[in-house]
């Protein structure tokens, strides 16, 4: 029914090992019955380096846990755009699904509620799910979310999806194989590039607030703390691995 895909990068064992602790089953079985249960299949998605050591800690990681796909995409934030495109265009390939979700490796997930979520019926083919934002648009080179072309933008966002978590219907992400890669316009920010991307496309908008909850609920699908320790980056380390601690903790509400 569903397809996700968990963005990681070299940097992120750790994160991993906590997804695997909580809501992500650290073993094949237990993998696969989590996706019998809920038709909706996991992997952590992640491109090649150049780093000869780096590779080789993924090839052991790969092996223990059969739970990758691999990229033949270099492995950089700054390319986000142009792997999330391999990632659809990879996931297309490789499952036939309903949807095809990208999600964040920072976030707490609810995959039973994600996969009722995914499953109701919908009258349009092409279905983008989301939870939508607008804003101003980063035009100073010093801020992290900064876009270079932001001439071609206006002072402010068009509506798209957050960055953590996103789902593209079949038909969406059809359109996105079937074109070449060099007629996409690629914005620095890979959320932006999307919704874009989503302009330019008959497809029906669908907002959901409980895929960009920041605390546990009866019905929260994603739960993840944005902006304030957006990718856990911040110079607060702390702050965020006590987040992510409480976050962790939502699977005591599971029923």
């Amino acid at each position: 029914m569903g397809f996700v895909g968990i963005q990681t990068g070299f940097r992120s064992a750790g994160r991993r090992r906590s997804l695997r602790k909580t809501w992500m089953p650290s073993d094949r079985k237990g993998l696969q019955r989590l996706e019998e249960s809920t038709g909706l299949a996991f992997r952590f998605i992640i491109g090649r380096t150049n780093d000869k050591s780096k590779m080789e800690e993924l090839g052991k990681e790969v092996a223990e846990y059969d739970d990758f796909i691999l990229l033949d995409i270099e492995e950089e934030y700054s390319k986000l755009p142009h792997k999330t495109l391999a990632f659809f265009k990879a996931a297309y390939a490789l499952y036939d699904s309903d949807f095809y979700i990208k999600a964040d490796d920072d976030i707490y997930l609810r995959p039973d509620r994600l996969s009722l979520l995914i499953a109701k019926e919908r009258s349009h083919p092409q279905t983008y799910i989301g939870c939508m934002k607008k804003g101003p648009v980063f035009t100073n080179p010093k801020l992290k979310w900064y876009e270079p072309l932001s001439h071609l933008l206006g002072s402010e966002y068009f509506l798209h999806a957050y960055g953590p978590i996103y789902a593209l219907s079949a038909d969406v992400v059809a359109s996105l194989v079937a074109l070449r890669n060099n007629s996409f316009r690629m914005f620095s920010n890979e959320d932006v590039t999307i919704g874009a991307w989503m302009l330019a496309m008959n497809v029906n908008h669908e907002h959901n607030r409980n895929l960009c909850e920041t605390s546990c609920s009866q019905t929260s699908i994603a739960v993840w703390d944005l902006p304030k320790c957006s990718g856990w980056r911040l110079k607060h380390t702390n702050q965020c691995t006590n987040s992510h601690s409480r976050l962790a903790n939502c699977n005591l509400h599971y029923p």
